[in-house]
């Protein structure tokens, strides 16, 4: 009995220091675990901002394709209810009917698809997506190298960055904002070197909701729109007043009024579908 006494005490206090030590070991292991749930959280977060870059790059990428053909009914649903859009020289237009207004009344002409003859190619290229903290709203800053024409009588060469600001609505990337500064507008057969036309104005049949946001150059001047995101090595925030400092004023080919350049040809009404 006495061996058996001395077996069940010895059994005891290991049963004591075994529970000592897990006592000791709980804390630790909370904290590994914790860690452990933050970095795998951590992780989720940049695997979702990944995604949400890759879906609002298809949504830029396809919306270049649909303008390419000029397939209106493709483009608007790319674009939030309540989006501002404002392309070139033409004006601000706001919500559903704005952007339906702008590109199938003012930029299609109040037609859908390609007229005969004609080409539309918009290759939208170098694009830079930051995506806001809770990833619900992100910006863009995309390129687009432009090539116009008609058929036997007319082609241009255009380019110019897009500032866009984007939303996610019911896990869906959409449009909110879009603002297109034309950088040059150029007729094929002489090149920048020789002509360049003017921004486009606002217009008279289907007016925007508002006047240009900025008055800016096109080529022969130069307009630098603000950049949305800092310097990626110095942290440097751009400024309105940085864009003043290395952009011209007054230099716009339509800033003369009886200049041959002043206007392009392409602003005319496209020749009907055979």
């Amino acid at each position: 009995m006495r061996n058996t006494g001395h077996i069940i005490k010895a059994a005891l206090g290991g049963l004591a220091v075994s529970a000592a030590v897990l006592a000791m070991a709980a804390p630790a292991a909370a904290q590994n675990t914790a860690a452990l749930e933050k970095r795998i959280a951590a992780l989720e977060a940049r695997v979702q901002t990944q995604e949400d870059i890759e879906a609002i790059n298809k949504l830029t990428r396809a919306y270049g394709y649909y303008i390419d053909k000029q397939v209106w009914s493709e483009v608007t649903p790319l674009f939030s209810d309540d989006a501002v859009v404002e392309i070139s020289g033409r004006g601000v237009y706001k919500g559903r009917k704005g952007v339906e207004t702008l590109f199938q009344k003012v930029i299609g002409r109040n037609h859908e698809g390609l007229m005969d003859g004609s080409l539309s190619n918009h290759m939208v290229l170098q694009g830079i997506v930051n995506v806001d903290p809770g990833g619900k709203t992100a910006s863009g800053r995309w390129r687009a190298f432009i090539q116009i024409g008609i058929y036997q009588k007319a082609a241009l060469w255009a380019e110019g960055p897009y500032e866009i600001t984007y939303v996610k609505e019911n896990g869906v990337w959409k449009f909110k904002t879009m603002h297109w500064f034309g950088t040059y507008f150029t007729p094929f057969d002489q090149g920048w070197a020789k002509m360049s036309f003017g921004n486009n104005g606002p217009s008279k049949d289907f007016p925007p909701d508002a006047p240009p946001s900025i008055k800016y150059d096109a080529f022969p001047g130069h307009f630098v729109p603000p950049f949305h995101y800092p310097n990626p090595v110095t942290g440097r925030p751009w400024t309105m007043e940085d864009s003043r400092k290395y952009s011209t004023e007054g230099m716009d080919p339509s800033a003369a009024a009886n200049a041959p350049s002043a206007n392009s040809p392409l602003a005319a009404p496209a020749a009907p579908r055979q």
